[in-house]
């Protein structure tokens, strides 16, 4: 198709309810979030869902994934940016760096974990 992609959550509605990412981060943060979740639910399954709905804010779960994409944003901006910053020094016995890499994985699972939970009841996610 080649549209640029329209992003579902405006700075306008994060704005009002959150402040952790700051308005000239917050596209970067709004496409990530929106990549997270997509992950989670399929890219297949995402796009028949989200991307190719014409009728999205008429549906139900709108809200509620307006509000799951404003968690993730905050989430990552918070824990996901810490989980990261391990990375400054690499020893040479290899623990500090697979230190890092675990942590960064597990605020992955983490995150999945709370997206499953955000959009539960919406029939977006398969339950695992």
């Amino acid at each position: 198709k080649g549209v640029e992609h329209m992003s579902l959550l405006t700075w306008e509605r994060y704005s009002s309810l959150h402040d952790i990412v700051s308005e000239d981060k917050f596209d970067k943060a709004e496409k990530q979030a929106e990549c997270a979740i997509r992950n989670v639910m399929g890219v297949i399954h995402y796009t028949n869902w989200i991307a190719d709905n014409p009728n999205l804010t008429n549906e139900i779960y709108y809200e509620q994934l307006l509000d799951c994409i404003c968690n993730v944003i905050n989430y990552i901006a918070t824990v996901g940016a810490k989980a990261g910053q391990g990375v400054s020094s690499v020893s040479n016995d290899g623990y500090s760096e697979s230190y890092v890499l675990q942590t960064q994985s597990q605020a992955t699972n983490e995150l999945q974990k709370n997206i499953r939970l955000w959009l539960s009841g919406t029939g977006l996610v398969r339950a695992y």
